[in-house]
């Protein structure tokens, strides 16, 4: 079944989980990131805007999935989607005022502590979740 392949070429830093969806956005999600990060100074709006985007709808379709399938932590992964989704929301209207110092720190600090707990454990349930079943 499609759901649990994996992606065709995932990045090197990323675990993969077995289901496909969440394993190519977490792929995309570390692209996007990387972009952010490696944007020059004063000029973190555009690709932070896109990491942005990207998340809303990663975790709009891991959302879906949970509540297709009656995840049996679907609340409480999904606060944890809106919470860093608020974040993001702060981190956006500051860098509309040109202010990129707490963007920039999230992105390279923040971001990935959290993204890295977040796969080692609310990922990785959904996902095997998820995998049994559809199976």
């Amino acid at each position: 079944m499609l759901a649990t392949t994996t992606p065709a070429a995932p990045a090197a830093d990323v675990p993969v989980l077995g289901y496909a969806v969440m394993d190519q956005d977490h792929v995309d999600s570390v692209a996007l990131l990387q972009a952010a990060c490696n944007a020059p100074v004063g000029q973190l709006r555009t690709p932070f805007a896109a990491f942005a985007q990207h998340l809303r709808e990663h975790f709009a379709r891991e959302n879906a999935l949970m509540t297709r399938h009656g995840f049996f932590a679907l609340h409480c992964h999904k606060d944890e989607h809106a919470r860093v989704l608020n974040v993001i929301a702060t981190m956006e209207a500051e860098l509309e005022e040109g202010k990129e110092t707490r963007a920039r720190l999230y992105v390279t600090e923040h971001f990935p502590d959290w993204f890295h707990t977040h796969l080692a454990t609310m990922d990785r349930v959904t996902a095997d979740f998820l995998a049994q079943a559809e199976g």
